[in-house]
């Protein structure tokens, strides 16, 4: 499986032309791999780069801003090409020369040899297929991000102390939150539920749809539409992850096995918290579950935007963040 790798950005006004991967290649140890491929079918407009901050900043490019300062040397953004123009001149506005970054698309064909999509399909395959397209263009220990969900400063700086250990403790790293600070005061949210063991290491994430208060409890329903009823205080993946090469041929792996069941599906998804949930369910890998520091901001209906900007304003004016995002990138390139 390739992804296709477009070359990093020589200038914000000269983009790269493409090439394609058929090898893995090294792009650097400190990698942040974003996922920016969605199709924000409820925000009903492109979230990853939606304005949020001044000069229309994106919660894309915050979360760039604090993967730099926390030591990650290069970016990888995987997108789709319906979307790449859009997401390559964004990038090129705000990020410009302040680290190397690369775009790999994600394709609907870019699969195992043997699979094919189905003519109906239009969906990406998930975050799982994505993170695997961009897998060929990095070496070493990564860290994946979604494009739309701020983390936080102490969070990418949490996640890359533990990439950067020699040996790593383990395989691979979740930064986790709290789901009460993760939900939508406008509608229902889609969360992995994580079951903690010893040492706060990964046992098990269970992805739960439609997840909103209701009476006290939180409710929502699992893969079959059962329901289900949780308090608050249970961590939840928000897909910060870390990862190393035993993850990632695992993922490999299971991404034949998804295909071969439900490669004909015109709907079906590979998410990152299944193939994780599974990776640990059979014993090959082990993940630490990091706490995330910062409070979460995402949006993901379109009532959301007012509580992110009113969050993102926050922390500009308590210095979090600087008030010109892209002056501040041009002064560390």
């Amino acid at each position: 499986m390739r992804g296709l790798l477009l070359a990093a950005l020589a200038s914000p006004s000269l983009p790269a032309p493409a090439a394609t991967v058929r090898s893995r290649r090294g792009i650097g140890m400190a990698t942040l791999v974003v996922l920016a491929a969605g199709m924000s079918t409820r925000y009903g407009r492109l979230k990853q780069v939606d304005p949020m901050g001044p000069c229309g900043a994106s919660i894309m490019d915050y979360n760039v801003y604090d993967a730099l300062r926390a030591g990650f040397s290069e970016v990888v953004f995987v997108t789709r090409p319906e979307i790449e123009v859009e997401i390559r001149d964004h990038v090129s506005r705000f990020v410009g020369a302040a680290l190397p970054v690369h775009f790999i698309l994600q394709t609907l064909d870019d699969l195992p040899p043997g699979f094919s999509p189905p003519p109906d399909r239009t969906r990406p395959w998930g975050t799982a297929h994505a993170a695997l397209c961009a897998a060929d263009a990095v070496r070493g220990p990564f860290g994946v991000c979604n494009a739309d969900d701020l983390y936080g400063t102490q969070a990418f700086e949490t996640l890359h102390r533990h990439l950067s250990t020699t040996p790593l403790r383990t395989e691979a790293a979740l930064v986790g939150y709290t789901l009460e600070d993760t939900l939508s005061g406008q509608g229902g949210v889609s969360r992995g539920i994580c079951i903690l063991g010893r040492d706060r290491l990964l046992e098990s994430v269970t992805e739960i749809r439609e997840l909103r208060r209701v009476e006290g409890w939180i409710q929502g329903e699992d893969e079959d539409g059962v329901p289900v009823e949780l308090r608050g205080h249970e961590v939840v993946s928000m897909n910060l992850w870390g990862f190393s090469d035993p993850v990632v041929a695992a993922m490999r792996r299971q991404l034949k096995r998804f295909l071969g069941r439900w490669g004909a599906d015109a709907t079906a998804e590979f998410p990152l918290s299944t193939a994780l949930s599974e990776q640990v369910r059979l014993g090959s890998v082990r993940v630490a579950v990091l706490p995330g520091g910062d409070a979460w901001v995402g949006v993901t209906h379109p009532a959301d935007t007012d509580r992110a900007r009113s969050a993102l304003a926050s922390r500009i004016a308590g210095g979090l963040y600087p008030e010109d995002l892209i002056a501040a990138f041009r002064s560390s390139g």
